[in-house]
């Protein structure tokens, strides 16, 4: 029950000296308190209706107030506790077996019924998470505690509860409607909620709706604008966290594997955010339930659906209509569906022009700029459901594809060159989950996902000389990869208690690469790698006082075909001082069994293939992390760091000379850093500054002059030592202002022989977007105009170019767009 009368006032009291002075003859109980209450400002709790019952009698005088009510509560059916500076009274519960209270609870969305994955729970200041569906349980020895609840875009829940109840616990924007009482708080989580723990941040997905940029991937929009997740050089196809390299970061959704963020201009990326509810992102030093990465996790929750009343979204912009539609089918399960498809090309397919060249001193290097034609479509389905037992599942699946095509004719300086370059990428994925709350409490889930990407690449370029078309070169290029992923996953986890929290969990993996075709190497066509193997994990939370926790783990992953057991044993500590300011830290053993590998040759042009890896030609990754890091937050104040350090074995690279000879390299890399993310809520307003300081480092053995052998630290690809985004949002309903800045220090050379110390280029963007929203009862409707690149800076994307040696020239690089100034209007409407 949560009781349904609080007395509560708000100066805090020290209850030690105080002595109480009680005269009552044949008077209510409740009197008497309220009395005590009012002369001696004590807090109370307690059910009135109950203690009016009861008449007392006495004249005495008690040396503090505990005494005072435990003389009162003498041969009367109640018990009195003091929980946060607060005497709760409450009727005695028997308990023959003295085994502790159970307290289950479900946090959901009280308009729609959603699940509130990963909630913050906090049970007389002892931390806890609700599980993806939004589920808790904790053990106490009280029959009274103190809950709070908040979740990001929510308004925080905070209020006392007996212990022993199934709660139902509903969080919306204006109140919270518990039985017997209305709540109603003034406080909301806005934006995101960072350093719960070392290099973790949790993003409710709705905050990226407002910023610049295409809503077909305002996911990609706010991740690139947080601290240590690259936004230079507008990353096509994956996401670049600490200095990782490309593959090294694992994206999920609802439980599948997604191979390929593909993200062309900022404009579409592979999750549709109509399907998005959370995201939690772990930026490295996680624990032991997440594995097959050596760097960063971006854990991605779809939505469930209403299983209310149908709802219906459609969004249309410049390239792509978005449309999701959701309905409940039988008793507490619903069906959502949602597509995406580009009708109209944004840019000038085909185009090529020369942009102007301010490469700082860069000589004999003519820049192509390219534009594509370019087509996506994509569906998702999810069906959701809740047995009267409350049971919770899903089946969740996905299929997307992208086509990227272009072709070129142009003169340069005697030259003619003619080229095109297709791209096809099919992507699919599915999932199925099943979730359980046990009758001691226990929670337990298993998933079932299967998802997989094939990709194509067609690229042919033909040199003649302009005056006489004689012969120069030609360069045809075809490759095929295909990448697949099957597993189950079950967890377990006890009840919470004050003093420690554990989870264990099991399963199996079988990963399968394909390389189809490849130009070099015409005999590995269909070239099938397979890997199998079966891993569980451990994690033990102790907590040695209120405020000091530490978590031990222990995951192991045994490769079936290898015959060979990998432990990751992992540490995480975190200590808060005080309400506003905790510090955590850290560390663990990552092992991966796929990789990303990079194909270069003598000009730095670089292709990537996933692989699985055996072992022994392609060795499993094997990555150390340490992390610290410490929160301040005060008045809507908030700052955040994190150090890193990272090192990982076992990376592979393939190197191919202009002979088209291929040879494997092998090395390892090492990264360091600072994340700084400084954020201000004020009212509905929120913004904030993130800063990153990286320096990431690859060796690899490799021949130098006079057949020397070089293996030393050299800046890796993907280095970037400054980072610097700003970003702000201001409501002024109904129209809604933002706007976002980045600058980065620029990357080194991909060119073997260049100098990795020097740059080739700043990066800088500015965006700004205008939203007016018109919410009425029955249906909301968004119009606005956003523009990318406001002041049109040349920007490169390092791996998305084509170097060409020539005679005349050293090199003609020809390189798809970076986000050039690109204005989107949109329309979104939802009933």
């Amino acid at each position: 029950m949560v009781f349904p009368y609080l007395l509560l006032l708000p100066n805090q009291q020290t209850f030690a000296q105080q002595t109480i002075t009680v005269n009552a003859k044949n008077e209510s109980l409740n009197k008497v308190l309220i009395s005590i209450r009012d002369n001696y400002q004590i807090k109370l709790s307690f059910n009135d209706a109950k203690l009016a019952q009861y008449k007392v009698d006495v004249k005495e005088t008690f040396i503090n107030p505990d005494q005072a009510l435990k003389f009162l509560l003498k041969d009367l059916p109640f018990t009195v506790e003091l929980v946060n500076d607060v005497f709760i009274i409450s009727s005695k519960r028997i308990n023959i077996n003295a085994q502790k209270n159970l307290l289950v609870g479900h946090v959901f969305d009280k308009t729609n019924q959603e699940s509130l994955p990963f909630s913050s729970i906090s049970i007389n200041n002892y931390p806890i998470t609700t599980d993806l569906k939004g589920n808790f349980s904790y053990l106490t020895e009280d029959s009274v505690v103190r809950l709070k609840v908040s979740y990001l875009g929510y308004y925080k829940l905070d209020t006392l509860v007996q212990a022993g109840n199934n709660l139902k616990l509903e969080l919306s924007q204006s109140s919270i409607l518990m039985p017997e009482v209305v709540l109603s708080s003034t406080n909301a989580e806005i934006a995101t909620n960072a350093n719960s723990s070392s290099g973790n941040i949790k993003i409710n997905q709705s905050v990226g709706e407002d910023l610049p940029g295409s809503s077909d991937n305002s996911i990609y929009n706010f991740l690139r604008l947080q601290p240590g997740i690259l936004a230079a050089g507008e990353q096509a196809n994956d996401l670049i966290i600490w200095g990782s390299s490309r593959g090294q970061t694992k994206v999920s959704f609802d439980g599948f594997t997604i191979f390929g963020v593909k993200n062309f201009n900022d404009n579409i990326g592979a999750v549709n955010p109509l399907m998005t509810k959370d995201l939690s992102i772990k930026k490295g030093g996680y624990g032991v339930e997440q594995g097959d990465r050596v760097g960063g996790i971006v854990d991605i929750t779809g939505i469930e659906g209403s299983k209310l009343k149908p709802s219906l979204k459609i969004g249309i912009n410049n390239l792509t209509i978005n449309a999701e539609a959701s309905m409940p089918l039988f008793k507490n399960t619903s069906l959502v569906i949602a597509g995406r498809q580009t009708y109209y090309n944004l840019y000038n397919s085909f185009k090529i022009n020369q942009p102007a060249n301010n490469r700082n001193g860069v000589k004999n290097v003519v820049d192509l700029s390219i534009i594509p034609d370019y087509t996506f479509k994509d569906i998702n389905l999810k069906f959701s459901g809740k047995s009267e037992k409350g049971d919770n599942y899903f089946i969740s699946l996905f299929s997307g594809k992208d086509e990227l095509k272009s072709a070129f004719s142009t003169n340069q300086q005697n030259l003619r060159l003619v080229g095109s370059k297709d791209e096809n990428n099919q992507q699919f994925g599915g999932s199925a989950f099943y979730n359980k709350v046990w009758r001691n409490g226990a929670i337990s889930s298993v998933t079932l996902a299967n998802s997989g990407l094939d990709n194509e690449e067609v690229k042919l370029t033909n040199l003649t000389q302009e005056k006489n078309g004689a012969f120069v070169k030609t360069i045809d290029q075809r490759f095929g990869n295909e990448i697949t992923e099957q597993s189950l996953k079950l967890t377990y986890q006890l009840p919470s208690t004050p003093k420690r929290s554990y989870l264990m969990g099991f399963g199996y993996i079988k990963n399968k690469s394909v390389l189809a075709f490849d130009d070099v190497n015409p005999l590995q066509i269909n070239n099938t790698i397979f890997s199998k193997r079966y891993f569980g994990f451990s994690e033990n939370a102790f907590f040695v006082s209120q405020n000091f926790k530490i978590t031990p783990g222990l995951r192991a992953d045994f490769d079936t075909e290898s015959s060979k057991l990998y432990l990751q044993p992992r540490l995480s500590t975190s200590y808060k001082f005080n309400q506003n300011f905790r510090m955590t830290a850290s560390w663990g053993i990552y092992n991966q069994f796929i990789a990303y590998n990079g194909l270069v040759d003598d000009e730095g042009n670089f292709r990537y293939q996933w692989t699985v890896s055996d072992g022994n030609i392609i060795p499993v990754y094997q990555a150390q992390h340490w992390v610290t890091g410490a929160a301040f937050e005060r008045n809507g104040f908030s700052v955040n760091a994190d150090f890193y350090y990272k090192t990982t074995e076992g990376l592979t690279r393939f190197v191919q000379n202009m002979q088209g000879v291929r040879n494997i390299i092998k090395g390892d890399g090492r990264a360091t850093g600072l994340d700084l993310l400084f954020k201000k809520d004020f009212k509905k307003h929120n913004a904030w500054i993130g800063y990153t300081l990286n320096n990431t480092e690859e060796r690899f053995r490799r021949r130098g002059p006079n057949h020397t052998t070089i293996y030393q630290f050299e800046r890796a690809p993907q280095d970037q030592r400054h980072e610097l985004k700003f970003a702000a949002l201001f409501n002024l309903s109904p129209f809604y202002f933002s706007a976002n800045y980045v600058y980065g220090s620029g990357f080194r050379s991909p060119k073997p022989m260049d100098d990795p110390n020097v740059n080739v280029l700043p990066y800088n963007r500015f965006d700004t977007a205008i939203t007016y929203k018109i919410i009425a009862k029955k249906y909301q409707l968004d119009a606005g105009i956003s523009v990318l690149n406001v002041f049109n800076t040349q920007n490169l994307k390092p791996n998305n170019v084509d170097r060409i040696p020539t005679a005349q020239l050293t090199t003609i690089n020809i390189y798809s767009n970076a986000v050039p100034f690109t204005p989107t209007l949109f329309l979104k409407f939802s009933l």
